[in-house]
């Protein structure tokens, strides 16, 4: 048998990989500076599952990259959207997925693939990690590997959550850390079982994971008031802007305090009676903040996206406002758009912190301007009893 048949691949795609393989071992493999561990742990052939914990938009680069054998992948939507890139994720054999919904025909392609003897990838958290904290793993994995009865590989990036946070702007330059495992599939394992296994196999403490030898960055702090939607001190919302003059520190517009950013994404205070916080504790003190106060916002875009199609819809343009039953845009004292709590499904944030909603029958996006999508996000994921990814 050929090796891409082995794989359940077209020889075309065979092809593509290899080549993609080979460019980025020329062009990447230097810059990025990755060391994989534990490769030899990987089954050379036959049906596996290889699971990663998720903390960037590269995690599955590099997943699959320190794989000898042309994984199949699963990817939101919304990145297949992205002119040719789309195109270039279906030949490396990935396959999008409606982030928040069942997408039964995106689970039958990789069960067909595991079934002709690939290894099919997939990030069971589902969500990206904002500080490299591991999440909740989805039951649906658990369910997936019982069914199958698949080998599980596991893929630990340690230092991606240091590489580029969710929330940075800018990536730094750290070197990564990725480290393989596996364990075969016991048929005795419930699926509540095959989760703990999976959480046990992913798992990283971001506060031990030490920074690599050669690491730096610059404009540290870009992009996290957007995460941060209000100060850790004084809980001003929206409180926190980048200082212009140097753009490794934020600063309260409304206590005045400041921190500066450092590559373990710790916040050094630099003003007296301040505290230091690391971002993921800095984010935590906004849970103090209650959830039922009213959002507003003077400028909101309503936009209508639709699934495989790169243009939006504009449906509304005005000032928002949530009430006590759900969100509404105003112009001129008319509404032009309004969606109850109870109509929203799911309450979404896609790649670029993108806020969509989904209802029945339609997709919205909303684009409150000069406020963060986050805090939005955060406040109609609690007003829809926790219906947000």
């Amino acid at each position: 048998m050929t090796p891409w048949a082995r794989e359940g691949i077209s020889l075309h795609r065979w092809l593509i990989w290899i080549w993609a393989w080979i460019v980025l071992r020329l062009t990447l493999a230097s810059v990025l500076r990755v060391k994989f561990k534990g490769q030899d742990r990987i089954p050379k052939s036959g049906g596996a599952m290889m699971l990663g914990n998720h903390t960037t938009l590269w995690d599955p680069l590099m997943c699959f990259w320190g794989v000898n054998r042309p994984p199949h992948g699963i990817g939101s939507e919304q990145v297949f959207r992205i002119p040719g890139v789309g195109w270039m994720l279906r030949q490396l054999n990935s396959v999008p997925y409606a982030k928040g919904a069942k997408d039964g025909a995106a689970v039958r392609e990789l069960v067909a693939a595991y079934e002709g003897g690939g290894v099919i990838g997939m990030f069971p958290e589902g969500l990206r990690s904002w500080t490299g904290e591991p999440l909740p793993i989805k039951r649906g994995t658990g369910r997936l590997v019982k069914s199958l009865g698949s080998p599980i590989i596991f893929c630990r990036v340690y230092t991606g959550f240091l590489q580029h946070p969710r929330w940075a702007k800018w990536p730094r330059m750290v070197p990564w850390r990725v480290e393989y495992d596996s364990t075969p599939f016991d048929p005795a394992w419930s699926v509540d079982d095959i989760n703990e296994v999976i959480a046990e196999g992913l798992k990283i403490d971001p506060e031990t994971v030490e920074l690599p030898p050669g690491s730096w960055g610059f404009r540290l702090a870009e992009g996290l008031p957007e995460f941060l939607w209000a100060c850790p001190h004084c809980l001003e919302i929206e409180g926190l802007v980048v200082d212009p003059r140097d753009k490794d520190c934020v600063q309260c517009s409304g206590c005045q305090r400041r921190w500066r950013l450092d590559l373990r994404c710790t916040m050094q205070a630099e003003t007296p009676d301040t505290e230091t916080f690391s971002v993921a504790a800095a984010r935590r003190q906004l849970e103090r903040i209650p959830v039922d106060i009213d959002l507003s916002c003077a400028h909101m875009a309503i936009s209508r996206v639709q699934r495989g199609k790169f243009s939006k819809e504009s449906v509304a343009v005005g000032e928002a406002r949530t009430t006590e039953h759900g969100v509404e845009v105003v112009k001129d004292g008319e509404v032009l758009w309004s969606l109850r709590f109870e109509e929203m499904q799911v309450v979404l944030l896609q790649v670029r912190n993108k806020l969509q909603i989904r209802a029945e029958g339609a997709n919205y996006q909303l684009d409150p301007q000069g406020q963060s999508t986050l805090r939005w996000h955060h406040f109609l994921g609690h007003r829809t009893g926790g219906r947000a990814q």
